[in-house]
């Protein structure tokens, strides 16, 4: 049999038994019972005789030293002994489900051989004692959505709960629902109906924070079973380390639609399900109101219109389930999990993912991981910056290392354990010793042999059309540098994230220096990216061969260079990435020595046709604190600059602009929308977003505020004085600015770009 564990868990005491669940290719539930392996503990080599417990297996600590392994019945006793006999244990295996699966190299997908096979009660199949062996294929696992309704006293009314189709449970009478007469039928209710579906993964929206916490209290408080796992029990609701909630189902897995979408990197200016859901689908909830004017509507509607009613808490779960197949997430939660070996709920972490990875690499090569300590880790410093020049310029190459982090720590064996068996010992003439003054051992380092499989398969997935496979690779690359930056994982050090970044300096400057070397002048560069003239025009195919033929020299440079300075094969490579036609950078504010403002710039892009799209990075038209007129404003102006436009076609749109804005025409394209972290109380300070949020009455709650600023101040849109519109402030904060910047590199001023000349001025006395 094939299948993916889901889920795997322990059941202490005598005959320790291991527990996993999940999913078989023939669309089947499983369970899998095993009796856990002897725990161990590790031991000095020289002291394992005078245990009296036997020379045990050989194993190395993290810094190198010899440790044997010994397996005992009773660890933690045997380590109690051991202590009072002044032995110490290095380190106590306690056959956890997830160490033993580790140990076996199973990351999710399995195959189960032999075992006793017979009919499960909450599961089709249950295996006794199989034989379980890493496989590759991911099965198609089920996912649940599901949304609960409150009434305003906190009681559950109704839960919807959507697979392949959908149900809702309602307090009350509604047509094509299963109602109930109290809300303690209802909680009963879902539980049978969550173990009858049998789904292997329950999702939602914020169903973490809200839904299955809100379901556990209230079950809790008729005193029902919160029963909705894969053997009886009651699901609890935790709190992970780091804060935040978590639900341990036995034999399921938990995976927040919204952490999900949020940690993928999906970028939502308003990240509530129905902005979400805007963005991503097109379409919404069927009710948008937003704070007590919603409250008020879902009211009525469970008053007078039970069916609308239901048919809202039905929507909320199926949006979830359309929000995560349309992007994918769902197929790439899975992959993630399935390639790193954690569980499903922590598939787009970080550090618990690195670690997972690292831990297997260390078994298999009988390494026991480092302790956990308190070492402070200063962070992974960002990327290096190169001065930026402010201009206009014509014909700019953009040249990109690929996956510069993840190449350097191949290229220079930018290695936890490398670095620190290098450091366990006298320096030797053979390290590699990075700008920072970091050493690394040479030899089969594991962070470089794990990023060069991943860039292996990466290759393959694309070369398949696996573009889930291919981005779960590259993803999971390019965040290991953060986690060797971050005082949560234990293999962090400042020294490794050091050593990655001085390099990083060190090939990005080299790169300047060589294309300036050649005539090429650079205009700016960041972290991976260098910004060089090419010198002379030229359709795209010119301009691209001659990008080509620069990177293929430079990456030369860079492999003699590395061959000849450490005697190491490059892994790096540059290659022109990109070219615009025009470019653009704006001046530092205050500066008028040329210096450019690094992290910003727009520009022409040429494509392969040799058509152009204006494309702008880091700038107002693509901040989130600026508004919809902003942004497009700062792109049509850049329009007109790149298509040579004069000063006076500049001043002749500001002006055009400006008029329209009094006029009222531009109203729609007023709204700042911001997103608040925390509850609207818990900030010290009213900014505009606050003062909205406060009017709306969110005291205790945060999220996605729409507001415009009038006479009398920030106003929500749903809840608007009769204060008039601030046109001043739109004008002065949000197009002037964009305005100026231009006008500063054109060597000019703004003025009468946005009053006639001659006049006092644009806007009536009565609105200054």
């Amino acid at each position: 049999m094939f299948g993916f564990i889901v889920s795997a868990w322990d059941e202490r005491g005598p005959g320790h038994r291991i527990f996993a669940t999940g999913r078989l290719a023939d669309g089947r539930s499983f369970a899998v019972i095993l009796r856990a392996p002897m725990p161990a503990v590790f031991v000095a080599a020289e002291a394992a005789r005078a245990t009296g417990l036997g020379d045990g297996e050989a194993w190395t600590s993290f810094d190198g030293r010899a440790l044997a392994r010994i397996a005992v019945p009773r660890a933690r006793d045997v380590e109690r002994q051991l202590g009072a006999r002044g032995i110490h244990v290095h380190h106590v295996d306690d056959a956890r489900a997830s160490d033993v699966l580790l140990a076996r190299g199973i990351r999710g997908p399995v195959e189960i051989r032999g075992g006793t096979v017979s009919a499960g009660r909450r599961v089709d199949v249950v295996i006794v004692d199989p034989e379980l062996v890493p496989a590759t294929e991911v099965p198609a696992l089920r996912w649940l959505a599901i949304d609960i309704e409150t009434a305003r006293d906190g009681g559950v009314v109704a839960v919807s709960l959507v697979d392949r189709d959908g149900e809702v449970i309602f307090v009350g009478e509604a047509p094509g629902t299963t109602c109930v007469a109290s809300e303690r039928e209802l909680l009963a209710a879902f539980c049978e109906r969550v173990r009858a579906r049998d789904p292997d993964v329950i999702t939602g929206w914020n169903v973490l924070e809200f839904d299955l916490a809100v379901l556990a209290q209230r079950c809790a408080a008729h005193g029902l079973p919160f029963d909705i796992g894969r053997v009886p029990g009651n699901a609890e609701v935790v709190t992970r380390k780091s804060g935040r909630l978590a639900i341990d189902i036995a034999g399921r897995a938990v995976v927040d639609a919204m952490r999900t979408v949020r940690a993928s990197g999906e970028r939502l200016i308003d990240q509530s399900l129905d902005g979400a859901a805007q963005a991503l689908l097109g379409e919404g909830k069927t009710v948008t109101l937003r704070g007590e004017a919603k409250l008020d509507e879902l009211d009525r509607l469970r008053r007078d219109d039970p069916a609308a009613f239901c048919a809202y808490c039905l929507r909320d779960s199926e949006l979830v389930l359309e929000i995560l197949r349309t992007s994918g997430l769902d197929a790439l939660t899975v992959r993630r999990a399935a390639l790193t070996g954690v569980a499903l709920d922590l598939a787009w972490t970080s550090i618990p993912a690195f670690e997972r990875v690292y831990a297997s690499a260390l078994h298999a090569r009988r390494i026991v991981a480092p302790p956990r300590t308190d070492r402070m880790v200063d962070g992974a410093a960002g990327g290096t910056v190169l001065e930026a020049e402010a201009g206009l310029f014509a014909n700019v190459l953009v040249f990109d290392f690929r996956s510069l982090y993840p190449s350097l720590m191949r290229t220079f064996h930018i290695d936890p354990l490398a670095y620190e068996r290098a450091h366990a010992r006298p320096p030797r003439t053979d390290d590699v010793v990075a700008p920072n003054s970091a050493r690394f051992e040479r030899g089969d380092s594991i962070l470089p042999a794990i990023l060069t499989a991943y860039a292996r398969e990466r290759e393959a997935a694309l070369a398949a059309g696996d573009e889930t496979a291919a981005y779960v690779y590259k993803i999971l690359q390019n965040s290991f540098y953060g986690v060797l930056g971050s005082s949560g994982c234990r293999y962090a050090r400042s020294e490794l994230a050091g050593a990655i970044t001085s390099f990083g300096k060190h090939f990005l400057t080299l790169a300047r220096d060589w294309f300036e070397a050649r005539g090429h002048h650079v205009l700016y560069g960041d972290t991976d990216s260098v910004f060089v003239q090419a010198g002379r025009a030229g359709s795209h195919a010119e301009l691209a061969a001659l990008g080509t033929s620069l990177a293929d020299a430079l990456n030369r440079h860079i492999t003699d260079e590395i061959r000849t300075g450490f005697d190491l094969a490059s892994h790096l490579r540059i290659r022109c990435d990109k070219i615009y036609r025009r470019f653009f950078i704006s001046r530092l504010r205050n500066e008028s020595d040329g210096r450019g403002r690094g992290k910003g710039y727009a520009g022409l892009r040429l494509d392969a046709d040799d058509t152009t799209e204006v494309e702008v990075r880091g700038m107002e038209a693509v901040r989130s604190d600026f508004t919809p007129l902003a942004r497009r404003f700062q792109v049509e102006l850049m329009r007109l600059l790149f298509a040579d436009a004069d000063i006076a076609a500049l001043r002749t749109y500001c002006l055009d602009t400006a008029a329209a804005l009094l006029r009222g025409d531009l109203d729609r394209e007023l709204v700042y929308t911001k997103v608040l972290r925390r509850a609207a109380d818990d900030y010290d300070s009213e900014t505009p977003q606050v003062r909205a949020a406060r009017m709306l009455g969110w005291r205790d709650r945060g999220g996605a505020i729409e507001y415009v600023m009038t006479r009398a101040g920030a106003e929500p849109l749903t809840a608007r004085t009769a204060a008039p519109l601030d046109y001043d402030h739109y004008r002065d904060r949000q197009l002037v600015p964009i305005a100026r910047a231009i006008a500063n590199v054109l060597g000019t001023e703004i003025d009468g770009w946005f009053n006639e000349p001659g006049q006092l001025g644009l806007f009536p006395e009565s609105m200054t």
